[in-house]
């Protein structure tokens, strides 16, 4: 399955998410990840970006993640 979705985070900066094969690449920002799973490219790209520990629960980065892989892969 290959396909491509675009969003944006919580704190407005844009989310591409790419669907190649059995892998995952998420670009947030200058920021680029590959994984096998959704839930951690998503969390690891966002993080890269941001401080996130200080402004996660202010933000809902965690509901956003689990509700965008969701939404991008229901078998997730």
């Amino acid at each position: 399955m290959e396909g491509e979705w675009h969003s944006y985070a919580p704190d407005g900066r844009e989310v591409l998410v790419l669907r190649r094969g059995d892998g995952w690449l998420v670009r947030c920002g200058q920021s680029e990840v590959h994984s096998t799973n959704l839930d951690v490219a998503l969390t690891k790209a966002i993080r890269a970006e941001v401080d996130v520990g200080g402004h996660a629960e202010e933000l809902g980065y965690a509901t956003w993640i689990r509700i965008a892989a969701d939404t991008i892969d229901p078998d997730s």
